[in-house]
């Protein structure tokens, strides 16, 4: 339910949500009574400060041990070098990435992929700071039965808000670097990035109006691997996570499906394919997945899937590509 190392704030924050109604309800029902009652509802602002510290701060530290579980993977599998890959689906997404490598995985991909941890921080320092802002403003409107409080914290917050989108979207901003930390982290691969998706604000919402930020587009990596073009799409489907994988390698006109955990051959798959697939090894990790070739090469298309899944989707193809 909840993914990679952030399942105990993830759990801390669906449980306590609900200790914390339960708690306020309570609070509620036991307070103090009358047209101002100042300490119910200081208490029930305490409470709900209270827990938004403590998820705040597991946040962190899950973010942060994961960023350095990351890093040690990283080297570990850096340290460990390439070889051949007999069964991709049983890797991490870091081995797999060095296994996968057609180039050395020098110093600066490695900072590059740390790099994009970083991004993660500066949001939550961000958001530490638009919810302390709130918390200085509604509560004393309350307590202090002053709109001052909204005149004083309602700009900074918007303020806040504004500057951290000029931040991520401003030339040579967050997204700026994040795409150019994913060229250089995927240089050892023989990948750069192409295009990227773009960021337009739109309206989200016709019935109030309401607008917003709307990612459009995917995120295209292209290179040279092994002799053969290969091209990635990630994302840019409106109804989910897709990602699609090129090898140009010219092949007969074929089409499979995985099912059941396993990438099985359809009839009319030439023998060499065949029996590539037959010699891939069965996970669950193989889900919704589509691999046609042609002419033009051989694509594997999957829906969803968790990140790393495509560089699986990779090592097929170029399986499939080798057997022609």
């Amino acid at each position: 339910m909840f993914s990679g190392g952030f399942k105990r704030s993830g759990l801390f924050g669906l449980i306590g949500v609900v200790v914390v109604m339960v708690a306020v309800a309570l609070i509620a029902l036991n307070g103090e009574s009358g047209a101002n009652p100042k300490g119910t509802l200081a208490l029930i602002f305490g409470v709900v400060a209270v827990f938004i510290v403590i998820l705040f701060v597991l946040q962190r530290s899950d973010l942060n041990r994961v960023a350095g579980g990351d890093a040690k993977a990283v080297q570990r599998a850096v340290a460990e070098g390439g070889g051949k890959v007999e069964n991709p689906t049983t890797m991490e997404e870091q081995q797999l990435w060095a296994a996968l490598a057609v180039k050395p995985i020098d110093d600066e991909a490695i900072r590059a992929r740390g790099s994009m941890w970083d991004s993660s921080r500066r949001s939550q320092h961000l958001g530490w700071i638009v919810m302390a802002l709130i918390f200085l403003t509604v509560p004393s409107i309350y307590l202090f039965e002053s709109f001052v409080p909204l005149l004083i914290g309602g700009p900074l917050i918007a303020l806040a808000a504004v500057y951290g989108g000029i931040r991520a979207l401003m030339p040579g901003g967050e997204m700026d670097q994040g795409y150019a930390n994913v060229g250089t982290a995927m240089a050892p691969l023989g990948l750069e990035v192409s295009e990227r998706p773009t960021v337009s604000i739109e309206t989200r919402d016709a019935t109030t109006g309401r607008v917003g930020p709307k990612l459009q587009g995917a995120l295209v990596l292209r290179g040279q691997r092994h002799g053969r073009a290969v091209s990635v799409r990630l994302g840019g489907g409106e109804a989910g996570a897709r990602s699609e994988v090129s090898v140009g390698a010219g092949s007969p006109a074929f089409k499979v499906k995985s099912r059941d955990g396993r990438v099985r051959a359809a009839d009319d798959t030439p023998a060499a394919l065949a029996a590539a697939l037959a010699d891939t090894p069965n996970s669950t990790r193989w889900k919704k997945l589509t691999i046609e070739g042609g002419t033009e090469g051989i694509v594997v298309t999957r829906k969803g899937g968790d990140q790393g899944d495509w560089l699986c989707d990779l090592w097929l193809a170029e399986r499939l590509a080798d057997a022609l």
